[in-house]
């Protein structure tokens, strides 16, 4: 997984936004990108909140688990679209696309084994009734209670205030390219 996201990195760092781009084009791949980002941060805070670093110790059926059965990776998704929007470039988006989506992808269908066999019949069920990825909100079912781990909130933290670095990020990326300041080597 870590592949596919250093790939975008380097598309990021080594390949230009949209050449023959207008204002306006410019402007809605940037803020689709940005709402992207703010969509897929949210839906990420709001899994890990629920799941806690019990991954394989409980199975969670509430909260954002019981719209469907990964949040957590259709928040990572929609983050990695959302990154490569912001940078209004189209290589990053292809590579989101053909690369970041199907490794997400394939991870999910090897969790799905894993957690079959821990959880059994638990998980069939959950299985059964919970879509893998497209969200189903008449299912919904909250908590009126649950235990919070400071150490997994202070790093969902840390990794929100990292998230919200990428419009900045992508600014200055493109500040450096018009300047040329840093190279770059494929333009779309």
């Amino acid at each position: 997984m870590r592949f596919a996201f250093a790939g975008l990195v380097v598309l990021a760092l080594f390949s230009g936004a949209a050449a023959d781009a207008s204002v306006m084009t410019d402007f809605a791949f940037r803020w689709s990108g940005y709402l992207l980002l703010v969509a897929g941060l949210g839906l990420r805070m709001w899994s890990i909140v629920y799941i806690g670093g019990k991954k394989t110790q409980e199975l969670i059926t509430t909260g954002p688990y019981s719209l469907c059965r990964n949040p957590l990776y259709v928040g990572t998704i929609l983050l990695t679209l959302g990154f490569a929007l912001s940078f209004d470039n189209l290589l990053m988006c292809l590579w989101a696309l053909v690369v970041v989506i199907p490794v997400h992808v394939i991870t999910v269908l090897m969790e799905e084994r894993h957690l079959g066999a821990i959880f059994r019949e638990r998980y069939a069920q959950y299985y059964q009734q919970t879509p893998r990825f497209f969200f189903r909100f008449s299912s919904y079912r909250g908590v009126a209670h649950m235990d919070l781990s400071v150490h997994v909130l202070q790093r969902a933290a840390i990794d929100a205030l990292g998230i919200l670095m990428i419009p900045p990020l992508a600014n200055l990326i493109g500040v450096l390219h018009s300047h040329g300041m840093l190279p770059v080597f494929w333009g779309w």
